[in-house]
């Protein structure tokens, strides 16, 4: 049975902020698509009237420094995140954006108490996932006029890493093939192909925007997924009872054939964004 992450284990890896950084700056080198997810994400709406802004899941702040010179000149930017290490890497955005901010890092269920109708947007890029129970609170404390952006993978993303992984977990008997990976089981909580029809419970108007990419890997560069994985690794690997080790070892001469036989190593990134307004008030809120 595959053991899914707590807000612990979760933690000690974002707070490695330094190497998150990194793996971020190395996909937008090896992507396709030059455009910033993010920079799309916020183009396709008029947010200019926003004064007051949360960020969830916000890390090292990537959405917020997009937001520079989109919203109403007074706006305060409010980052919240379970890692606390995040926070001077956040603040560092929010002033390069050009906003007054503030970090918290007590964790989404502080979004619980806000007053209803706080926010006149919402930003969430690749962490919903964690904690897309949390829907109906995002609605509750988004004005009439609010809007809410997230970005999430497609249940398809990264799914040549993830295919080795399982092959390598299987061989070993570590893992049975029918059974998911965490990295899989999370996407699945709040994906591309999902995210609609959750979404569209607590929003009247939910504006689907796809981002169709890949990452392209010469051989001598296979040291990326490597750094990748060691990364990540509690997502590929938790409840599967083994380490790294092992599992890094035959990736490396698994990639290695795959970059002898095809000359370069691929990888699926595709990505979806959700532009959401009309926040709904459920019966247990009214």
């Amino acid at each position: 049975m595959v053991e899914l992450l707590d807000n612990k284990k979760i933690r000690q890896v974002f707070r490695k902020v330094q190497k998150h950084l990194l793996i971020e700056q190395s996909i937008r080198r090896f992507s396709v698509n030059k455009e910033d997810i993010r920079k799309k994400a916020l183009t396709q709406t008029d947010l200019s009237f926003c004064e007051n802004v949360l960020e969830l899941g916000c890390a090292f702040g990537s959405f917020t420094e997009s937001l520079k010179d989109r919203l109403h000149p007074a706006a305060k930017i409010n980052g919240l995140d379970i890692v606390p290490e995040c926070k001077p890497f956040f603040l560092t955005a929010c002033k390069n954006a050009g906003y007054t901010g503030t970090f918290s890092s007590a964790g989404i269920n502080q979004i619980k108490k806000y007053p209803a109708h706080s926010f006149d947007l919402v930003i969430c890029s690749f962490a919903l996932y964690f904690f897309a129970h949390m829907i109906p609170e995002i609605a509750r404390i988004l004005k009439k006029e609010g809007k809410f952006i997230t970005i999430t993978h497609y249940q398809s993303n990264m799914r040549e890493l993830i295919g080795l992984t399982r092959k390598i977990l299987e061989q070993n008997k570590l893992l049975d093939p029918e059974e998911p990976l965490p990295i899989e089981v999370i996407v699945r909580q709040f994906s591309a192909e999902n995210g609609q029809e959750l979404l569209s419970e607590y929003f009247g108007q939910v504006i689907p925007i796809d981002f169709k990419n890949r990452l392209i890997i010469q051989p001598p560069e296979i040291n990326f997924f490597i750094e990748y994985f060691h990364f990540k690794s509690p997502f590929f690997l938790i409840g599967t009872n083994t380490d790294s080790k092992l599992i890094v070892d035959e990736l490396i001469l698994e990639l290695q054939k795959i970059a002898a036989e095809k000359k370069v190593i691929t990888m699926c990134k595709d990505d979806r964004i959700f532009i959401c307004s009309q926040p709904l008030i459920t019966k247990e809120q009214a």
